[in-house]
């Protein structure tokens, strides 16, 4: 019924914690099977899913196109089950997410669900660092999703009919190696909406999955790369949602004025920010300051969306 997709790129040490928790599920091994897709790893990755071969269904294959996207492609294209699960390679899931996953398909069958995730640490975390900065949480109750909501692509499963249906996971989306990408899983969430209006996207708060927060991730200088990153490929996903600035230079002035703001709060959160609020200088940077970061990013996307010596925006990525 259940094909759990897990694609990895060099993160063999991680990988192992995700198929250790995947082999312990409480669903009988005969109602899923586990497809790792090793997107050119040049660690033991193969070594480490060989290891897993007395489970039974844990399959191994490799997809030579770079990219989180073309990774997710081979796996739905491999799978043999009518849904397919997909875990990201620095998660743990609960032994019962699977059990889970298979009582949501038989009430309901969802064309997607998924669930919330929390964090877990390989080294302490800075004091500033709060445990919600690595969550991802939906609220506590179990419920169709609105039009603006969007599960994780990191705990979230697809009927694999629209997956074939929709030709997969658009490759202009999503990490690519070692460069930050995003917004992969929200292309596919948009097109089923607007082609299969009746179909359902849930969310439920018991399918959830625990997802590392390496160190690398709670610096501010990855936190800030993060979020300008995300704020093109927002753009991107949502932009013919949007009124957008119609000129190279409305664009422009644009970007000094969020520079100018995110100059402004900076100083304004050393000196008079809400201690009670924000303890820590990070945390003002991080839940208000860097909100300028996504802006820029957006813009700076929006930007090149115009060519030189044009004032109508390109309809390409």
């Amino acid at each position: 019924m259940i094909s759990v997709v897990v694609c990895t790129y060099n993160r063999a040490d991680l990988l192992k914690g995700a198929l250790e928790s995947l082999c312990e599920q409480t669903l009988h091994p005969s109602e899923y099977e586990v497809i790792v897709v090793d997107n050119n790893s040049s660690d033991n990755t193969y070594e480490v899913v060989a290891g897993f071969d007395h489970f039974g269904n844990v399959r191994y294959c490799t997809e030579t196109r770079q990219g989180l996207s073309h990774a997710r492609n081979r796996g739905w294209n491999e799978a043999r089950g009518e849904y397919v699960g997909y875990l990201d390679d620095d998660c743990k899931a609960p032994t019962d997410w699977l059990t889970m996953a298979r009582d949501v398909i038989r009430r309901l069958s969802p064309a997607v669900f998924g669930g919330p995730y929390s964090p877990f640490y390989s080294a302490p975390r800075p004091a500033w660092f709060k445990d919600h900065y690595g969550s991802s949480h939906k609220g506590e109750e179990a419920r169709a999703l609105a039009q603006n909501e969007y599960l994780s692509g990191g705990n979230v499963f697809f009927r694999r009919s629209l997956l074939e249906e929709f030709n997969g996971f658009d490759p202009r989306f999503g990490m690519r190696g070692d460069s930050l990408g995003y917004g992969e899983e929200t292309v596919m969430q948009r097109r089923i909406r607007a082609n299969r209006r009746d179909e359902l996207i849930y969310y439920d708060p018991k399918l959830y999955v625990y997802h590392l927060v390496s160190p690398q991730k709670m610096s501010l200088r990855w936190i800030a790369r993060q979020r300008f990153v995300d704020g093109r490929y927002s753009h991107l996903v949502f932009q013919r949602d949007k009124t957008t600035p119609t000129s190279r230079a409305q664009v422009l002035r644009a970007m000094i004025r969020t520079l100018l703001a995110f100059g402004w709060d900076m100083i304004r959160g050393v000196f008079k920010r809400d201690h009670a609020r924000y303890p820590y200088i990070q945390n003002y940077l991080y839940e208000h300051v860097f909100a300028h970061l996504r802006q820029l990013g957006q813009l700076y996307e929006g930007l090149k969306g115009f060519p030189r010596g044009s004032t109508e925006p390109s309809d390409t990525l």
